[in-house]
């Protein structure tokens, strides 16, 4: 089941929440917040990639597939996944940030830079956007304190990762980071499903520990 939600910030931004139909048997208490990629390639809130994430999360979890306001350069676009962090985190007691491409940048800046973000998981992140002036990824995490999974195809295209990568697994503790590869260029055609599973595991790992401390 999904509807449409829209977030503060005067950008016409907005969100599809994804929920299950029978909620009387689950307790809803997490969120992830999904972030497309680059609008100007057509990223919006039905993308594959974040579509598979939703379907595969478990039923405790709800996804808010999010499409960005006008094309800002970054700077508007990564305010929209802020505000949408916002809007989420004011209904459910745990929020994560998963995204794609540049959705999996801004994912990183604003998860890094939040106080109520409970971890991040990011397919195929650039290095930067614009020029790092709105994200500079392996900074980033090389500065970040949350759990973080990074997903990354061995025959990107698009993308240069093996600085991420290296940095990540020179610095990484094994319980802060999970990082995966899969033999595949960016779009990840043939493993959308395995991506799926893995980000959702990570999710379910996460929020489920922090529902059993809490208890």
């Amino acid at each position: 089941m999904s509807h449409t939600v829209h977030f503060n910030g005067g950008r016409d931004a907005r969100g599809h929440l994804d929920t299950r139909e029978s909620k009387a048997k689950y307790t809803i208490d997490s969120c992830v917040i999904a972030c497309p990629p680059h609008p100007q390639h057509g990223g919006h809130s039905s993308d594959r990639r974040l579509q598979v994430v939703s379907d595969q999360l478990p039923p405790e979890i709800d996804c808010l597939r999010i499409t960005y306001g006008s094309w800002d350069h970054g700077h508007g676009e990564y305010a929209d996944v802020a505000n949408a962090l916002e809007w989420a985190h004011n209904r459910y007691d745990q929020c994560g940030l998963f995204g794609y491409s540049f959705g999996a940048a801004l994912a990183i800046g604003v998860a890094t830079t939040s106080t109520c973000v409970e971890f991040v998981s990011a397919l195929a992140p650039p290095q930067s956007i614009d020029d790092g002036s709105v994200v500079e990824t392996t900074t980033a995490l090389y500065n970040t304190n949350i759990p973080t999974q990074l997903i990354y195809g061995t025959q990107d295209e698009m993308i240069s990762i093996n600085p991420t990568v290296e940095m990540l697994q020179q610095n990484a503790s094994s319980d802060k980071f999970d990082i995966r590869s899969f033999p595949t260029g960016h779009a990840f055609q043939m493993f959308l499903d395995k991506v799926g599973i893995a980000v959702s595991s990570f999710a379910d790992n996460i929020t489920n520990s922090e529902r059993k401390y809490s208890a």
